[in-house]
C-alpha cells in the first residue's frame, strides 16, 4: 500500500509539474489595429486555444493600422520575452527586422491573418485565401450587376498588406475577365473619411459608376457615407469585406448589397494552437488557411454564416 502511495505522488508531482510548465507559457498577441472586431474575433480563438492548454494570452494593439504604430508595442512586447508572439503584420516588409530579433531570441514566431514578404522566421502561418476571396467578391458583384458593363473601383487599404493587395488581386481578375471597365484600387490608408473622398471623387469623374469592391470594413463605412450623400445608394453596388456590427447593419439597412465573411475566430484558434504546438515541441502546420463566404441580406440568419459574424463576444465551446 505504501509503494502505491508512492507512485501515485509520484505521478501528480508529475502532473503538477506539467501543468506549471504549461502555465509559463505566454502568448503575445499584437493584431493589425485595436477596436476592430475582426481582430476580437481572432483574439477569442487564441484565447480559446491557449485556455485549453493552460497557457496565458497578453493582447496589445496599435491605435492605426500602421508599422509606425504596431513596431514600438511589438518592440515592448520583445522586452517581456513571451514565448510565443502571434502577430498579424501591418506590413510586410517593415516587420521582418523587429520580428527576426525576437525570433534570434528564441520566441516562437505564428503570423496571423497578413504575412511577411519573407515568412522564414515564422513558425507557422494562418491565414485566409485572400485571392479566392477576392474572386468570390468579384463573382457575387457581377450577379448583383446582372449584365450592366459600367465601371467599377476597389478601396484597398495601404500598399504593401499581403492579405488585402491578394483580396484585390482576385477580384481585379474577375472583373476584368467580365469586360468590365476596371478603375483599379485607390488606397484609404484605413481611413472611412479618406475612403468617402475617393469614393466622392470616383462619382464625378466617371458617373457610369456601377459596383464598389472594398477590401475591409472602414473602407466600407467611407464608401457607404459617400454614396449616400450623393443618393446613389440604389444605384451603385458595394461589395464588402468583414462581416463587423457596422457591416451586418450596413446589410440590414440595404446600404450594402453583400460582405465577404472569413473566419478569424478559425484563425485565431489555429494559430494559437500552432504556436503551443512549436513551444511544445510537437508538429507544426507551416501554413494554415481558412475560407470564406458570402453575407447578404437574406442569409443573415443562416448558421453556416451566422457563426462567422465578428464579434468581441467569444463564443462558447
Amino acid at each position: 500500500m505504501k509503494r502505491l502511495f508512492l507512485l501515485t505522488s509520484a505521478a501528480l508531482a508529475s502532473l503538477v509539474l506539467t501543468s506549471a510548465a504549461q502555465a509559463e507559457n505566454t502568448i503575445a498577441f499584437i493584431p493589425g489595429v485595436g477596436g476592430d472586431a475582426y481582430y476580437g474575433s481572432v483574439q477569442c480563438g487564441i484565447e480559446a486555444a491557449a485556455k485549453k492548454r493552460g497557457a496565458r494570452v497578453e493582447t496589445q494593439a496599435p491605435k492605426s493600422f500602421d508599422p509606425a504604430a504596431q513596431i514600438p508595442i511589438l518592440e515592448a512586447m520583445i522586452a517581456k520575452k513571451p514565448n510565443a508572439i502571434v502577430i498579424a503584420p501591418t506590413d510586410g516588409k517593415a516587420l521582418f527586422g523587429p520580428l527576426k530579433k525576437a525570433a534570434d531570441q528564441g520566441i516562437k514566431i505564428v503570423l496571423v491573418d497578413t504575412t511577411l514578404e519573407d515568412s522564414s522566421i515564422a513558425a507557422s502561418e494562418v491565414s485566409s485565401d485572400n485571392i479566392e476571396a477576392g474572386r468570390v467578391a468579384g463573382q457575387e458583384l457581377l450577379k448583383l450587376l446582372k449584365g450592366k458593363k459600367g465601371s467599377v473601383i476597389t478601396v484597398n487599404l495601404s500598399p504593401g498588406v499581403s492579405t488585402t493587395d491578394d483580396r484585390e488581386k482576385g477580384f481585379a481578375e474577375v472583373i476584368k475577365a467580365a469586360g468590365l471597365t476596371y478603375l483599379g484600387q485607390q488606397y484609404s490608408n484605413n481611413s472611412v473619411q479618406k475612403a468617402d473622398q475617393i469614393i466622392s471623387a470616383t462619382l464625378l469623374s466617371n458617373p457610369d459608376l456601377e459596383g464598389i469592391f472594398s477590401t475591409a470594413a472602414f473602407n466600407t463605412e467611407g464608401a457607404v457615407a459617400a454614396l449616400r450623400a450623393a443618393k446613389k445608394t440604389k444605384d451603385v453596388a458595394i461589395v464588402g469585406f468583414n462581416a463587423n456590427p457596422p457591416g451586418i447593419d450596413e446589410l440590414k439597412k440595404g446600404l450594402v448589397a453583400a460582405q465577404v465573411v472569413l473566419k478569424p475566430y478559425d484563425e485565431g484558434k489555429s494559430a494559437g494552437e500552432q504556436a503551443l504546438n512549436a513551444l511544445e515541441g510537437k508538429t507544426v502546420e507551416k501554413k494554415l488557411s481558412t475560407g470564406s463566404t458570402v453575407a447578404t441580406r437574406d442569409n443573415l440568419n443562416d448558421p453556416a454564416v451566422a457563426k462567422y459574424v465578428y464579434s468581441f463576444t467569444c463564443p462558447v465551446e
